[in-house]
Formats: structure tokens, sequence, C-alpha cells
């Protein structure tokens, strides 16, 4: 009897040894664990386009991806059923002529390619489960339909066609590959009579990105319509994003913040653009910290006090109580604060506090774990410390900076 389980034991161990050379993971996605020369012969025999997870170990966001998306159930059942699956670390094996022949720059890069290796459509960036399965529909639509497919469209467009639907679905299709879309969204524009239709106001806002743009001062003379179709959240992002940008390399001196400060007022009523400012500072007031602190300049107390004086008027004044808001200001703290700063992290202390009693997550029990460590709170520290290891890994958060600190709380016990 024990002769066959044993037997039984062994072939069920070479049964998932072959199976783990097939798949990389179980759940959600199914990976194929194989050279990127059968992987295309697989797909000619079951006539599917491959799927392609372009990934370094190192970076974040793929493995967010690998930790909330990749593992969703309907996106498993999508992409199972419609594509061959596979993950490629650029960095080694076939990956490297992999990243070179596709011109894979940015990670993740997720595509798409034909039984031939034809690229059919590519994206960049981490994805959400639902806009993952957005993608792939979009792409089965591109199969499904030859003319919506990129080479096609390139065509199309070199040939001479402008049509305003083709032009409009072209200048998104180079967007989402990082290529030059100024001038489809140009001819685009071209075509239209009236640029406030829906339809058009989303187009536009989906391509603003600087204030030399042609339609910046017509979105801000139009605001109130791109506010109520796109929402105005985020068009005020949009907007303070750009300005923000290109603030950080015209001010110099605080004399200069009278430059943002108008740029604010052609967009925002005088309490928006006062809150904007205010939140600039801080960051201003951080990077002139962080140099001062690089190139050992005389002038980093002064600095740290007016980075310590920006965030703690902001939250004050402007009673912040998002979660995120608070654990954010209160981990720039840390970046700065010494043992000399006590009172100061005592004020993040409690931010964090705050934000953790909404929500708790990787990122603010990392934070009070700094802090508490600053503090001298060596077994609070700790305890948050374990907890934002146990978090950041379920989170698919880079931990490594946490268990440093562990490792030095943990030496300080032995």
């Amino acid at each position: 009897m024990k002769t066959i389980f044993k037997f039984l034991s062994l072939l069920l161990f070479i049964g998932s040894m072959i199976y783990s050379s097939t798949v990389y993971c179980q759940e959600g996605i199914i990976f194929e664990k194989d050279n990127w020369s059968n992987i295309l012969a697989k797909a000619k025999v079951e006539n599917k386009i491959v799927f392609v997870d372009a990934y370094t170990t190192w970076c974040g966001p793929c493995k967010k991806m690998d930790a909330k998306t990749f593992p969703d159930e309907k996106v498993g059942d999508f992409f199972n059923k419609n594509f061959i699956n596979i993950k490629v670390d650029v960095e080694k094996g076939d990956g490297l002529d992999i990243a070179e022949k596709y011109k894979i720059i940015s990670y993740p890069t997720l595509f798409f390619v034909n039984c031939d290796g034809e690229l059919v459509h590519s994206s960049f960036g981490a994805r959400t489960p639902e806009e993952l399965i957005e993608l792939g529909e979009k792409v089965i639509v591109m199969v499904t339909d030859p003319n919506k497919s990129f080479l096609s469209m390139e065509k199309r467009y070199q040939t001479g066609e402008r049509g305003s639907e083709f032009l409009k679905n072209y200048t998104y299709v180079l967007f989402e590959r990082r290529m030059d879309h100024q001038p489809v969204f140009d001819d685009y524009m071209k075509t239209q009579t009236n640029l406030l239709t829906e339809d058009n106001i989303k187009f536009i806002s989906d391509f603003f990105r600087k204030s030399s743009d042609p339609y910046y001062k017509f979105i801000i003379k139009h605001k109130a319509e791109f506010d109520k179709v796109v929402g105005k959240n985020t068009i005020d992002e949009i907007f303070t994003n750009i300005l923000f940008g290109e603030a950080m390399f015209k001010i110099k001196t605080e004399a200069d913040f009278d430059i943002l400060e108008n740029d604010l007022l052609e967009v925002f009523n005088e309490l928006e653009a006062k809150e904007n400012l205010d939140y600039f500072k801080i960051h201003h007031y951080f990077n002139c910290t962080q140099m001062a602190k690089i190139q050992e300049s005389d002038n980093y107390p002064t600095f740290k006090k007016k980075f310590f004086e920006s965030i703690i008027s902001y939250i004050e004044e402007y009673e912040i109580n998002d979660s995120e808001e608070l654990n954010q200001q209160a981990f720039l703290i840390t970046e700065f604060a010494g043992a000399e700063d006590k009172e100061i992290l005592e004020i993040a202390l409690v931010w964090v506090k705050k934000s953790m009693d909404q929500d708790v997550y990787y990122a603010n029990a990392n934070t009070r774990a700094l802090i508490c460590f600053k503090l001298n709170k060596k077994e609070e520290a700790r305890e948050y410390a374990e907890l934002a290891v146990n978090l950041g890994r379920k989170e698919g958060e880079d931990v490594s900076t946490t268990l440093y600190l562990l490792k030095r709380l943990m030496s300080n016990y032995c």
C-alpha cells in the first residue's frame, strides 16, 4: 500500500512539474512558459493572437499587475479564451531580442502579435483588470476588422484617407503606441465645425498636455463645458499637472512664485489658485531642501524649515483629511526629519494615524514604521514594518526598503 502511495505521489509530482513547465500561474491569466518560436507556432495552430507582458524584475507597476490584475478571474477567463499569453523578462533570454525587435523601452509594455510575429497593437503602463479586458477587446476588434489594425491604418493614412472617424481612431492608436499623433490630431480637428460636442470635448481633453497647445486658451474659455463633460477634478488635474511641470523650470526663487500664481489665476478662481500655489510650494521647498542636502549647503537648515512649515500650513489651512494625501505628506516629512525634529515627527505621526483610521495599506503602514523608528519607538516601528511587508507583498509593492528597516530594528533586539 505504501509502495502504491509513493508511486502515485511520484506521478503527481511529475505531473505538476510537467504542468509548471507549460504555464506560469494557475489562477487568472495562464501564461505559457515556453520559448518565443514555440509560442508563435502554438498561436498558428490555435489561430490565436499572442498577448505579451513585457516586464522587468525591478518594475513596480509590473509587480502590481502580477498581484492585482493578472490573477483576476474575469481577466483570466477573457485572455485564456482569446489569446496565447506569455510573460517576457526583457532583460534576459529571448526577452533581449524581443525588446529590441519591438522597441520596448517602458515597463510594463503590453503588446499583441500574430502567429508570424507581426505587431498587432501595443500599450504601455499598468492596467486595472477592467482596463486590461478593454484593451483585449480592442485588439479583437482590430483582428476581426483588418481595416482597424495599425498597419492597415498607417497605409490608409499614407494613401490619403482623411475621414473624421478614421482620423480620430488613428490618433488614439498612435498615441497608445507613443508615436507622433499630432499631425493626425490636427487633420481630425480640421474636419470638425463644432468643437464643443461631447465627443470633441473628450477627444481634445485626451490629448491636451501643454500650455503651448493651440487649444489651451480655448479650453480655458470653455472650461465650464469641459468640466461638465469630462469632470471638473479631471480637467483641474490636467491643468495643474501642466502648470506645475512647467513651473519647475520657470521658478528659481520665491520671487518667481508670482509667475505661477498668474498662470493659475488664468484658469482657476482666487481660492483655487491659492490652494494650488500652496501645494506647489511644498514640492518646491522639498526639491530645494533635497538639493541643499546633497550639496551639503549652508542653506539646508533654512530650506528644511520652510519645507516643514509649508506642509503644516497646507494640511491645517485646507483641513486635509484624505488618507493618501495625509500619508504622502507624512512620508515627505521622513525624508529630512531627524532626531532633532521630534515635534514635526509627532505631527506627521498624527497625520499617518488619521490616514490609517480610514484605510490600512502598505504605504501608510510603511510611513508609520519610519516615523516611529525616527522617534525611537522601536516596538511600534517593528510592528508596523512587519505589517507593511505583509501588505506590500499582497499589493505587489517593492518592500525592500521596509525589509532593510526591519533588519535594522531586529538587530537592536539582538
